[in-house]
């Protein structure tokens, strides 16, 4: 008995991921008003009613394909690292995420440009959606300072939320770099070594 309902949810939840990959895809190609529900189940390959089956409209399909976006940065820019033990590990570990910014933004540029240049003037749900995620990020920032101190290489003084938004702030500034990189000179290995050295310094201890 459990075993078909398990698989109709695990169908279930496979076409809707469908339906969220054809989104995200179509908002990061052309953007969010330029695409309709005519556009998404095309590309997805389903009817509208297996559409209107998980979504009620474009809007509501907007939310998905946003946390999508953020899933997507996640594993593209963290990645599995194993959690620093040493400050130099933190600068390595950093300027790795730096390098990834990069390679984001020239293999998906539509994401990163749709999320800081377009989502926040859709609607006010999408600054909210956008600040739910950025506060899952900063939870995770914090709890990552935390373990620096711990292994001794930050700051003990150092405010672990407010810590964890500057690392935040910080990655976003990778972000508009890599974006601007060819008409202002902001090569990665500048903003590399610019960005790690400003980390280590303002969370660091001092030698």
């Amino acid at each position: 008995m459990n075993e078909p309902r398990l698989g109709l949810a695990a169908h279930s939840a496979r076409r809707r991921a469908e339906l969220v990959r054809a989104a995200y895809e179509l908002v990061t190609t052309r953007g969010y008003r330029a695409i309709g529900v005519d556009d998404i189940v095309l590309r997805a390959g389903v009817s509208h009613g297996t559409f209107y089956n998980y979504f009620a409209n474009k809007r509501d399909i907007l939310d998905a394909v946003l946390d999508h976006c953020f899933d997507v940065i996640r594993e593209r820019l963290i990645g599995e690292d194993a959690i620093p033990a040493s400050l130099d590990e933190f600068r390595a570990r950093f300027g790795r995420i730096v390098d990834r910014c990069y390679d984001l933004v020239a293999g998906e540029p539509g994401l990163v440009n749709f999320l800081l240049f377009e989502a926040a003037s859709i609607d006010d749900q999408v600054i909210e959606r956008v600040m739910h995620n950025a506060q899952i990020d900063g939870a995770a920032a914090a709890q990552e300072v935390g373990l620096g101190i711990e292994h001794g290489y930050l700051d003990p003084r150092l405010d672990t939320r407010i810590a964890g938004e500057v690392m935040l702030s910080v990655l976003m500034s990778a972000l508009l770099a890599a974006v601007h990189s060819g008409s202002v000179g902001l090569t990665r290995e500048r903003v590399r070594t610019q960005l790690t050295d400003f980390l280590a310094r303002a969370l660091g201890v001092e030698p």
